[in-house]
């Protein structure tokens, strides 16, 4: 898909996120209409699928289907359709578990239900399978959710989980996850053969903790307060293998799961051109090597906790993000250990200096732990009125979610790159940079490096680094700046007119 990159026409002083996700100019089905499809309907459906042909292609006729299960499609190259976009409700428990290949799901709706198995309404486990055009609408019901007896934590439910190689999840809807669980899981293999996945053209919209109060549990609070990313590509154990998955172009909206919005734990992956809006989370490059991030257009439009890009591991280039109106923490912090600033450089528990690494045999080192940023270019981006511009952490580490014990030694970043970076902060007590002096980062280098507003924590700026006024035209509501920053005619703001699926839901109101 192609998105033409325009910021002039958006104003960011009315923007709302009702006005993102409306899509105003899609067809409307109205769900209320649907009729419930009787039981031998739905087994024939489920025995249609599961027998299918290579090459077949099944036409859903409305309805709704209710407690499908766990179905296989085993067959390659079946295109399983609803006959009319958005009719077809697969409701109560359900999973669709693709294991052929060339296979590709259109237009269907996930709703009044769940997961009949915790990686999700959709599994796609196969080579070039396809997600698309299908809407994920309060998929939080019908599966057991209580804490368990041994450490008080509730269960962690995907929507979707990619399994094979080349999948493509493109112009889809996910509205209303309100259960731990990350919604889409890219459950990278312990290889090295790339996954080449496409997450494209699709709609992130109210993602929520605590709703059925998962952290009034106190002992439990950092593990149930874990898990509740909107995508998560790798996990640690894989995170040294190149994923190669593209998260391009995709709107995220109101979406509070938890620090990490988008959780990147693998290597050679592209995040680019997406739109945040009222997120109180972050772009996270939590494990991994050469991540890209571009082009995102981050709008915290001052809501409490809002942040951008938080830095770990090696070889990343986080550039042309323009983000504007971060509240961090709400300045409720001492120190920097739960700063969410604009770009953030956190301290890790290896010596990377000393090219020391992480490594799954030695115990307190395990790939799951704080890889010290290292070698990352942080170039050509723009912060405007953020609490918390750049920031180079001092975050204290635990041995593990499971152990509350401080890790003593922490290292800093080294050989981090700065430069055309702009952040320009005219409000009181907004700042720029903001370091601690106790644990600088080592070997940094800066230049033409603006940061207008306050600097906190550290003697002087770098040499490299001013702190005068930079001079700007106004693109819509979006500034370009003379001396650096983003190039704002790369970048685009989102709409659910532009991507996500061809129609509309009409549905009751949600509390």
């Amino acid at each position: 898909m192609t998105v033409e990159p325009s910021v002039a026409e958006v104003s960011l002083t009315s923007l709302t996120a009702e006005q993102l996700v409306e899509a105003a100019n899609r067809e409307v089905v109205d769900i209320a209409k649907v009729d419930v499809v009787s039981k031998p309907a739905v087994e024939a459906l489920k025995q249609q699928l599961e027998n299918a042909k290579p090459g077949e292609e099944i036409t859903i006729a409305p309805g709704r289907y209710a407690d499908l299960g766990v179905v296989e499609l085993t067959a390659d190259g079946i295109t399983v359709k609803a006959e009319q976009p958005g009719t077809v409700l697969l409701t109560g428990l359900v999973q669709l578990v693709v294991k052929g290949d060339d296979i590709t799901l259109d237009n269907l709706v996930f709703t009044e239900g769940g997961p009949a198995e915790r990686f999700g309404g959709v599994r796609l486990e196969g080579m070039r399978n396809i997600l698309q055009n299908s809407t994920f609408y309060y998929f939080n019901d019908d599966y057991a959710y209580e804490p368990d007896e041994r450490r008080s934590e509730y269960p962690r439910y995907l929507w979707v989980s990619l399994w094979g190689k080349d999948g493509k999840v493109i112009n889809n809807r996910f509205e209303g996850k309100h259960k731990r669980g990350t919604l889409i899981g890219i459950q990278k293999n312990i290889d090295d053969k790339a996954d080449n996945h496409l997450i494209e053209g699709n709609i992130f919209y109210s993602q929520k903790k605590n709703r059925y109060n998962e952290l009034d549990i106190k002992e439990a609070i950092r593990y149930n307060g874990n898990s509740w990313e909107a995508i998560r590509i790798g996990d640690s154990k894989s995170s040294q293998w190149p994923s190669r998955t593209q998260f391009v172009n995709n709107l995220l909206v109101d979406s509070d799961g938890e620090r990490e919005l988008i959780s990147i734990k693998s290597s050679e992956n592209r995040i680019a051109g997406n739109t945040i809006f009222e997120s109180a989370a972050m772009i996270s490059l939590r494990h991994g090597k050469a991540n890209v991030v571009e082009n995102n257009v981050i709008i915290g439009n001052n809501k409490q906790d809002t942040g951008g890009i938080r830095i770990y591991d090696e070889d990343h280039v986080v550039r042309n993000n323009y983000l504007v109106g971060l509240r961090g923490s709400g300045g409720q912090i001492a120190g920097n250990a739960d700063v969410r600033g604009g770009v953030v450089i956190n301290t890790g528990i290896i010596d990377v200096k000393n090219n020391e690494k992480l490594d799954e045999s030695v115990k307190g080192k395990e790939l799951n732990k704080q890889w010290t940023p290292k070698n990352v270019t942080v170039e050509n981006n723009t912060m405007v009125d953020v609490e918390f511009g750049m920031v180079h952490g001092n975050q204290g580490h635990r041995v593990s979610l499971f152990d509350n014990s401080e890790v003593e030694a922490i290292f800093t970043g080294d050989h981090i790159s700065f430069s055309s970076n702009v952040v320009y902060n005219e409000g009181e007590g907004l700042q720029a940079l903001r370091a601690d002096p106790a644990t600088p980062l080592t070997s940094p280098t800066y230049r033409d490096e603006i940061y207008f507003g306050q600097v906190h924590g550290i003697d002087g700026v770098p040499k490299g680094v001013s702190q005068q006024k930079p001079n700007y035209i106004k693109v819509g509501d979006f500034y370009q700046f003379a001396e650096g920053g983003a190039d704002v005619s790369k970048l685009h703001v989102l709409t659910a007119d532009e991507i996500g699926p061809s129609y509309r839901l009409q549905v009751a109101p949600k509390s």
